[in-house]
């Protein structure tokens, strides 16, 4: 049946809505076989229309559970990126603003943390709720967390192997329909994408960013789902940490009052999104509602509860156990200059590649600066946290290039590039 339709696409026709239907069914069924590739491998060659790219990520969503609400829900997704803890931020935020939120998460691509890693870094936290438990703590705490890796859109988590198996993490057709199942099925009736590009992303072109929105701006319209797409830059990271632990860490530290550049981000993002369902107040007064919510402890106490609802460890985060280092190294300024280039995507790959081998949450890096910032000889710019003094040695070397200096003043780097409602 599968090889019919990718005889059907080589042959140049379109495939229809049950077409999909049946492909996903398919791989269902018989997992992403040797058939299923050579059917996905045509979709890359041959390409999409934009009524394929709806209709697979229709077809994916209805592969599993889809989930309904009696009150409006958010929902935010990001397409990745090195050092960005946002969401953990702010899905606590919102919640604690009176708005409820869920996020469907999914593992890490290629050099990128996803959220179910950052909070699979929380001990003890489940993302693989069933309906009852996903009600109970949405009315518990306005907010949830779930996996692809349940009931919800699982043909999605299939699909998804298929992608970093064969290097398609950047096919804007592919990604939009991805992402799309995983919105619709989670029963959000708003949706924020942050659609990330640059160095540090699976996205590298402003063009194909712009591309991806439209495309996902198309699908939630035809499903009457409101949407926000906020365009970023990844030239460097958001946050100050690069590693599970570290940068639920980070996170955290926001939700106790910190300011930095991740929470301006967060900030924009939420106001974004309230803005978009309630117009009777200002974003003015948003952002004043934010502020006291982060200041006071308002959002932190928000997000201890949604730990505990699934299952995690208030005590590790009460009590600063989430990141645990074995061994730490700094590195320093070798020369007076301005900070122009931060390789954020060799400091992800080392982390991922370094966890993964060991099954870590306790590695990863804290950057000291950012694009702009002026720094002195001996001025600290990284911390690397590893285990394994020989992956000190290892890495030495690209590590110290990481960070690039140079005499020219550099302007500060704008992360939102564009905001399309």
């Amino acid at each position: 049946m599968i090889s019919k339709l990718t005889e059907k696409k080589s042959l140049g026709k379109a495939l229809t809505m049950e077409d999909y239907y049946l492909a996903v069914d398919y791989i269902l069924n018989h997992g992403v076989n040797g058939k299923a590739v050579k059917f996905f491998l045509s979709l890359n060659s041959f390409g999409m229309s934009k009524k394929e790219v709806y209709y697979l990520a229709i077809a994916m969503r209805d592969s599993g559970r889809v989930l309904t609400f009696n009150q409006s829900v958010f929902e935010k997704h990001s397409t990745g990126g090195v050092g960005d803890s946002t969401s953990v931020v702010l899905i606590p935020l919102i919640a604690s603003l009176g708005y409820r939120i869920i996020k469907t998460t999914a593992k890490s691509l290629v050099f990128t943390n996803g959220s179910s890693d950052r909070f699979g870094a929380i001990p003890g936290f489940n993302v693989k709720l069933t309906d009852k438990e996903i009600k109970q703590v949405i009315d518990k705490t306005n907010a949830c967390i779930l996996s692809h890796n349940g009931e919800v859109c699982p043909a999605d988590r299939l699909f998804f192997e298929f992608l970093e198996s064969y290097g398609l993490t950047s096919n804007i057709n592919f990604l939009a329909s991805s992402i799309a199942s995983k919105k619709l099925a989670s029963g959000a009736r708003m949706v924020l994408v942050d659609v990330k590009y640059g160095y540090g992303s699976v996205i590298k072109k402003y063009s194909n960013a712009k591309k991806l929105a439209k495309l996902l701006k198309y699908i939630f319209k035809q499903q009457g789902v409101k949407c926000t797409i906020v365009i970023t830059n990844t030239v460097q990271t958001i946050g100050d940490g690069i590693g599970n632990s570290l940068e639920v860490a980070d996170a955290v530290e926001i939700l106790r009052g910190k300011k930095c550049l991740a929470r301006e981000i967060v900030t924009k993002f939420a106001i974004e999104m309230i803005s978009s369902v309630n117009k009777k107040i200002s974003k003015s007064e948003i952002r004043e509602m934010i502020d006291i919510a982060l200041d006071n402890g308002f959002a932190y106490n928000y997000f201890l509860q949604l730990v505990k609802s699934q299952g995690g460890s208030v005590d590790a985060i009460e009590k600063n156990k989430l990141f645990k280092p074995y061994h730490e190294v700094n590195f320093v300024a070798i020369k007076n200059g301005y900070v122009g280039n931060i390789n954020s995507m060799a400091l992800g790959d080392i982390t991922r590649r370094l966890c993964s081998l060991t099954h870590n949450n306790n590695i990863g890096f804290r950057i000291y600066v950012k694009i702009g910032d002026i720094v002195h000889v001996g001025d600290r710019v990284l911390t690397f946290y590893y285990k394994d003094k020989l992956d000190l040695v290892r890495f030495q070397d690209l590590i110290a290039q990481t960070v690039n200096l140079t005499e020219v003043k550099i302007r500060p780097c704008k992360v939102i590039r564009r905001v399309i409602r």
